[in-house]
C-alpha cells in the first residue's frame, strides 16, 4: 500500500531565488502539504500563496509559527538573514531547510548546528548538486566495489565577475562563502572531510579572479580545485563546471551537470584493444533538459527535506555540512592571503 502522507510545510521569505527555485517544485512534490507562507511584503506572499496553493498567508513569523501545527519549514534569504530567522524555528523543535551558505561565517553556521542536535531537531542545507541527476549517478557509480576507495577528487568552477554582497568585505571572500561554499560540499561529497589546502590567488580586478587550491583528504586521497570568476563576462549565465573523480584504474568525469563518462576498469569490448577509450557516456535526451529543475537537483532536495520531515528518509545535507563547507572556504581565503598550507579542524 503506497504512503500518501504529505507533510504540513511552510515558508517563510518570498524573494527572488525562493520564488524562482524552491517553490515551483511544491507542486512537483506529493509529499508536501504547503500550510502557509510568510513574509514581510505582504504583497510577495499573497502571490506566492496564490500560485502554490498556501492555504494562509502571514506577515508575522512568530505568529505563523505559533498558530500553525508544522512539520517543517523552509527559511530562504540571505546568510545573515536565514542565520537571524532559523533559530527562531529550530527552538520550537520544528527542522528547517535553509540555502547554503546557511550563515557568513563556519561560527555561525556550527551555532545553527548546535541549537538544532539542542533542541532535538535537524536542518537541511540547499546543496543542491547532491541531488543533481548526474552527481547522483556519480555517487552510485563510485559505490561500486569496482570503482574501488576514491584517490583523487578535482573539480573546475567558471563564471564571470562575483559580486561583494552580504557585508562581506570583498567579492574575493563573498565568492568562496556565497558561490563556491557549493563546490566545497561537492568536493566532500565525493572525497570526504577536507583536512589540509593550500591555495594561490589571482585577482584581476575587485570582482574577477581566480583561486588554486591543492588538498588533502582524511582518507588519504588527494584533490584540486580550479575557481574563478575570470571565465566569462556574463557573471551567473555562463558557468563552466567539471567534477572528475580517480579509483584505481578507473575514472569518471561529469560536466556543466549535463553529461557524465565512466571509465570502468575493465573494458566492455575485446574487439579492437589497441584503441580505448572505452567509455560509458550519459547525456539527457531533450525531454530530460525540458525539466531542468529536476535535472539539476531542485526538485529532488525539495522532495527530500518533505520526506524526511515525515520520517521516511534520513541524512542528507545537513547543518554540520553547511559548517564543514564553510571552514574549507574560510581555509583556502586563509591559505591564499599568506597563510600557507592550512590544516582544517573541525
Amino acid at each position: 500500500m503506497a504512503d500518501d502522507r504529505q507533510a504540513r510545510l511552510a515558508f517563510i521569505g518570498c524573494g527572488g531565488f525562493a520564488t524562482n527555485s524552491i517553490f515551483p517544485q511544491v507542486p512537483r512534490v506529493p509529499e508536501i502539504d504547503l500550510v502557509a507562507v510568510c513574509d514581510i511584503v505582504k504583497e510577495k506572499a499573497e502571490r506566492n500563496a496564490r500560485n502554490y496553493g498556501a492555504r494562509r498567508v502571514y506577515t508575522d513569523m512568530e505568529a505563523m509559527l505559533g498558530e500553525e501545527e508544522l512539520d517543517g519549514v523552509f527559511v530562504i534569504g540571505p546568510a545573515p538573514q536565514q542565520y537571524e530567522l532559523a533559530p527562531k524555528v529550530l527552538e520550537r523543535k520544528i527542522p528547517v531547510y535553509v540555502e547554503k551558505p546557511s550563515a557568513n561565517t563556519s561560527t555561525e553556521a556550527r551555532e545553527l548546528a548546535e541549537l538544532a542536535e539542542a533542541k532535538d531537531t535537524w536542518g537541511q542545507v540547499g546543496f543542491m548538486k547532491r541531488f543533481a541527476d548526474v552527481y547522483t549517478m556519480a555517487q552510485e557509480i563510485i559505490q561500486r566495489p569496482e570503482f574501488g576507495p576514491v584517490h583523487v577528487v578535482k573539480c573546475k568552477f567558471g563564471q564571470g565577475p562575483y559580486p561583494q554582497l552580504w557585508g562581506i568585505d570583498s567579492a574575493k571572500r563573498a565568492m568562496l562563502i556565497g558561490q563556491l561554499v557549493h563546490v566545497f560540499d561537492l568536493i566532500r561529497f565525493f572525497g570526504g572531510d577536507v583536512v589540509k589546502v593550500q591555495a594561490m590567488f589571482h585577482g584581476v580586478t575587485d570582482t574577477q579572479f581566480a583561486y588554486l587550491v591543492n588538498m588533502a583528504f582524511e582518507s588519504g586521497a588527494v584533490g584540486q580545485l580550479d575557481v574563478n570568476s575570470l571565465e566569462a563576462k556574463a557573471a551567473f549565465r555562463d558557468i563552466k563546471e567539471v567534477l572528475e573523480v580517480i579509483g584505481f584504474e578507473t575514472h569518471l568525469t561529469c560536466e556543466d551537470k549535463l553529461g557524465l563518462r565512466y571509465q570502468p576498469r575493465e573494458d566492455w569490448t575485446k574487439a579492437t584493444p589497441h584503441t580505448g577509450r572505452y567509455e560509458h557516456v550519459w547525456r539527457p535526451s531533450w525531454t530530460g533538459t525540458a525539466r531542468p529543475q529536476a535535472t539539476f537537483g531542485y526538485m529532488a532536495e525539495v522532495q527530500h527535506f518533505a520526506r524526511r520531515c515525515l520520517g521516511l528518509v534520513e541524512g542528507g545535507p545537513d547543518l554540520w555540512d553547511g559548517y564543514k563547507a564553510l571552514k574549507i572556504g574560510e581555509a583556502v581565503y586563509e591559505s591564499a592571503h599568506g597563510g600557507g598550507e592550512v590544516e582544517i579542524v573541525y
